[in-house]
């Protein structure tokens, strides 16, 4: 019975070590980037605020008796606005023209 709650025990363990282990090559493959990669990251993070400003104008006309559809939108703005700023960090400075919040 005790060597039974030793594998078991092993086995339950086991999994948490794997994740561990892996994460490290995903933190070198974002180390570099090529300058062709580069340039099509800025145009598309351009694209990207340019929706964002959209989506902002396009949350103006949700009236507020749709509360929880305008919360919705607000948080995906967020997120997209997140999103955006993450992308510019792995660029690096001189990415972008002003900082979003």
């Amino acid at each position: 019975m005790r060597i039974l709650a030793v594998i078991l025990a092993l086995l339950l363990t086991a999994p948490l070590v794997r994740p561990q282990e892996s994460a490290k090559p995903v933190a070198t493959r974002h180390a570099a980037v090529s300058a062709e990669d580069a340039q099509a990251l800025r145009a598309d993070l351009q694209r990207m605020k340019a929706l964002v400003q959209q989506m902002q104008t396009n949350l103006a006309f949700v009236t507020n008796t749709q509360g929880p559809l305008k919360h919705q939108f607000e948080l995906e703005i967020e997120m997209w606005q997140l999103e955006i700023a993450s992308m510019e960090r792995r660029l690096g400075p001189g990415s972008s023209e002003e900082p979003r919040k």
